[in-house]
């Protein structure tokens, strides 16, 4: 248990510095960057399609490109990018558990991993609790889990992942255009209302299951 909390920890750290860093390198070397990717539909149409590509092969993540699409549109649109990606591909991740099964999640990620978030999942509340996970958990593990264990519409899922995705994705496009400092500051910030949020959460499920012991949540 420690360990994987150690190597996730390490995992969300390595993701912040590569975007802090790809940020810097975007806003130092802007001409440059504008000059390699002279086409701007074609950019923007190959960052959506690897936004959606990311979010059907979970865990990966595109977090660490988000400023150099900032860089290059700017903040709102890379948001509002970002944000029709994931909801994009989010849905095709939901329809790929919802009518293939478990034999075809297994060919795009692992089953242990979708199997911890199950526990996550409280039919009542689900639109609410779609929405907080996609705050909490923005990695598209999620998508499979309901897709394969709950019963909610596709409909009222795309719409509550919508809603979950906006902030993250115009905090981290905004976070982009701005100095190592307050990115620094902001990321620090919203760790901490993630963190009470999901305390929150955690809480919530673990009185509806009957849970004591923390690590049973998570085994």
């Amino acid at each position: 248990m420690r360990k994987k909390t150690f190597f996730s920890l390490l995992g969300m750290l390595l993701i912040l510095s590569l975007f802090i860093i790809v940020s810097y390198f975007t806003q130092e070397n802007l001409p440059y960057i504008q000059g390699l990717i002279s086409n701007t539909f074609v950019g923007m149409g190959a960052y959506f399609l690897i936004v959606i590509l990311e979010t059907v092969l979970a865990p990966i993540t595109i977090i660490p490109l988000i400023p150099l699409a900032t860089g290059l549109w700017g903040w709102f649109l890379a948001g509002l990018l970002t944000l029709i990606g994931w909801t994009f591909g989010s849905l095709l991740a939901f329809f790929i558990a919802r009518k293939g099964g478990v034999p075809l999640i297994e060919r795009f990620v692992p089953l242990k991993k979708i199997q911890k978030v199950e526990k996550l999942i409280l039919e009542e509340h689900l639109f609410i609790g779609i929405i907080l996970l996609r705050i909490l958990i923005p990695i598209d593990v999620v998508s499979y889990a309901i897709g394969l264990f709950s019963s909610v519409s596709w409909k009222k899922y795309t719409l509550a992942s919508f809603i979950g995705f906006i902030p993250l994705s115009f905090f981290l496009a905004y976070s982009g255009s701005l100095p190592v400092y307050y990115q620094l500051m902001g990321f620090l910030l919203m760790g901490i209302l993630i963190l009470l949020v999901l305390i929150i959460l955690i809480k919530r499920i673990m009185k509806k299951l009957n849970i004591v012991d923390l690590r049973e949540l998570f085994t």
